[in-house]
């Protein structure tokens, strides 16, 4: 009897630890959208500042994938949050099937993806990148905000422009 509970206990703590693999990735998949929302936004704005001709449909064209990446962010960060409750549910040795990683029955008690899209933990960097991508777009078309009559800037806002808003800019200078 004694070996079977620490059978059950070695299966208890596998499975803990591919539940824990699974929430790991979770949040490396949110980090990543959170880079890539960075990035796209920059390389939009490095875009419309050298353009001979700058087009508000750049400007239109990067906000859409930077909304996709915000919801798919809230939907990472929801699937976490049910692999969390399933991971509290299998830590306190209640009745989950052993090795089983469906987080559907928890889903229920989450909010809706575009709940936890307006939370804080993720609305707060997607809109502080829209915020400054806007701003970053009204100055090119208009020249400053002393509404002086400057033509769409060069290469040096486009590189400015990109290093207020990609992340850790140190690693593409080192070259």
């Amino acid at each position: 009897m004694a070996n079977d509970n620490g059978q059950s206990e070695s299966i208890r703590i596998a499975h803990l630890t591919m539940l824990q693999g699974v929430i790991s990735r979770m949040g490396a998949n949110s980090f990543t959208l959170k880079a890539l929302s960075a990035t796209f936004g920059s390389a939009a704005v490095a875009v419309t500042a050298t353009a001979d001709k700058p087009s508000l449909y750049y400007a239109t064209a990067a906000i859409v994938p930077i909304l996709i990446f915000w919801l798919m962010d809230a939907q990472f960060l929801r699937y976490e949050r049910a692999y969390r409750s399933l991971y509290d549910h299998v830590r306190k040795g209640e009745e989950i099937e052993a090795y089983s990683l469906d987080a559907a029955p928890f889903m229920k008690d989450i909010k809706s993806v575009i709940g936890v899209a307006l939370s804080w933990s993720v609305s707060f960097f997607y809109i502080a990148i829209l915020v400054s991508f806007g701003l970053v777009i009204f100055l090119i078309y208009n020249g400053g905000l002393n509404g002086a009559d400057v033509q769409p800037a060069g290469n040096a806002a486009a590189e400015a422009a990109c290093f207020l808003l990609v992340p850790f800019p140190e690693r593409h200078l080192a070259g």
